[in-house]
């Protein structure tokens, strides 16, 4: 689908707002309030999900009313196994955006136990979720509820998935900032998850940094459009709405010389602004997007 210059500039909006989190609860809450904001869902989640230690901690827009948890959460904790993407978050595997829905291909959902005790009570018929691991051996969960009077569809897909990897990115960068996140780090590690394996890197030649394997496509294809792997990290980071000291602060760096690279990416990439270097980044990335992402309110 495509989407409209006024959902990628909401989207720029929302990832400034995360860009500014304290700490990793923080970015939980600003990624569901933003979501929620952009998209008219039920609800949105952020969720950090410890699927070894059956351990769940959740950031939802709208909050949890009183008493929710107690009803619902025992429910989801014993049925979780039921979920459609279940297999895949345990296995620690980067998922999405992916959708479930009982009024499709996933029909048969509606008669788990998990669903008619958690999500129909909730009136949740279809979910676009976005999965992606941490280093801490957990996942991030991002997940956009659906019901009759939210069906969602192809814009909530469409937008997770111009998004997933800026929100990734943002995480990372707010991870590394804060240090230990105030949420409960999980030790254990999947089933059949070898302990300490790293995760595959690529090296450019050019300057011998490393890329995580989460952000590989992105930052590849930034490097043909002729960005260095430097120049490719700092795009993303501005792409995901971060300060010039926030990106500093996260590669160790000056200021100054954050300043100097982004010079260079303005000048490889053609534009003058950050917003436009965010812009040109979501088309590189995502280049069903080339014409909306040159109109004027993204690149002034």
């Amino acid at each position: 689908m495509q989407l409209e210059a006024e959902d990628y500039a909401a989207i720029l909006a929302v990832l400034e707002s995360v860009a500014s989190s304290q700490d990793t609860r923080d970015y939980a809450t600003r990624v569901s309030a933003g979501l929620y904001q952009l998209l008219p869902c039920r609800g949105a989640s952020c969720t950090e999900v410890d699927a070894a230690g059956r351990r769940v901690v959740s950031e939802p827009a709208p909050p949890f009313p009183p008493g929710w948890i107690a009803q619902y959460g025992p429910a989801f904790e014993k049925y979780a196994w039921q979920h459609p993407l279940f297999e895949r978050l345990v296995a620690g595997e980067r998922v999405g955006p992916l959708s479930w829905s009982i009024d499709g291909a996933d029909s048969a959902f509606a008669d788990t136990e998990l669903y008619r005790a958690f999500y129909e009570p909730n009136g949740v018929r279809r979910q676009v979720v976005l999965i992606f691991p941490t280093v801490e051996g957990t996942s991030i969960v991002i997940s956009i509820d659906c019901a009759a009077e939210h069906p969602c569809g192809e814009r909530e897909s469409a937008v997770l998935a111009t998004i997933a990897p800026l929100l990734e990115n943002s995480y990372r960068l707010v991870r590394r900032a804060a240090g230990r996140s105030p949420w409960p780090v999980a030790e254990a590690r999947p089933a059949g998850a070898p302990a300490g394996l790293p995760a595959p890197i690529d090296v450019d030649p050019r300057d011998g940094l490393t890329i995580d394997d989460a952000q590989l496509r992105a930052h590849k294809l930034l490097r043909a459009a002729g960005l260095t792997t430097r120049q490719s990290e700092i795009a993303l980071m501005v792409a995901s709405g971060a300060a010039t000291s926030q990106i500093a602060l996260s590669l160790g760096i000056s200021p100054g010389t954050v300043r100097k690279h982004l010079e260079a990416v303005h000048a490889t990439l053609g534009v003058s602004s950050r917003a436009a270097v965010a812009a040109t980044v979501m088309r590189v990335v995502h280049p069903e997007a080339a014409g909306i992402l040159a109109h004027p309110v993204l690149t002034r």
